[in-house]
């Protein structure tokens, strides 16, 4: 629930954007920080830019540009350190939203990673649809190459295929369990 009193005080918008970066642990796109923060506390965009722009050029967090020219922030070890110490500053109503924000994006990020599809010429005119299923720790838990013929139909099982990892594995699991479709039926 967003927080209705606006905040508009610097230094704790500074506090909840270290605090967001800390717990996400990692790279964070620049959209994925701010829909984090202002989607979970009511704070205007500059005052955010601002407090953000300020921590960059403290060195609390650090700006990287990637390869797609997209703008990622990590916090450093100096913005850790900070960012534990006021950990407590950032009040509960705040910071428990932010925390349950970042572990949904975490978690859809892992989803949206465990499941990988691609297509692959196998002779001209002709493809194949290879998709694999990843668990949480990038374990291979399945990867299958099957023939499709066209592209557009190497395009249809891979679309197919990562729209319904769960069914796909599922009855994969009863094609190669002869005991487990007699138990079923």
């Amino acid at each position: 629930m967003l927080y209705d009193r606006e905040i508009d005080n610097s230094v704790l918008i500074q506090f909840i954007i270290l605090h967001t970066l800390n717990k996400a642990a990692r790279l964070v796109a620049y959209s994925d920080l701010l829909n984090l923060v202002l989607e979970n506390c009511n704070i205007s965009y500059t005052d955010f830019q601002l407090s953000l722009d300020n921590l960059v050029r403290t060195k609390h967090v650090e700006a990287l540009l990637t390869g797609s020219n997209m703008q990622q922030f990590r916090i450093t070890e100096k913005g850790a350190y900070i960012a534990a110490s006021v950990r407590d500053k950032v009040p509960v109503y705040i910071r428990e939203p932010i925390e349950q924000a970042v572990n949904d994006l975490l978690r859809e990020e892992r989803l949206r990673n465990a499941v990988r599809g691609r297509i692959s010429l196998v002779s001209p005119k002709e493809y194949t649809a290879e998709c694999s299923l990843y668990d949480g720790d990038n374990t291979m838990l399945m990867t299958v190459s099957l023939y499709a013929g066209t592209r557009e139909q190497a395009e249809a099982m891979v679309t197919y295929f990562k729209e319904n990892p769960e069914l796909v594995y599922e009855k994969m699991i009863e094609a190669f369990s002869p005991s487990r479709k007699e138990d079923t039926e």
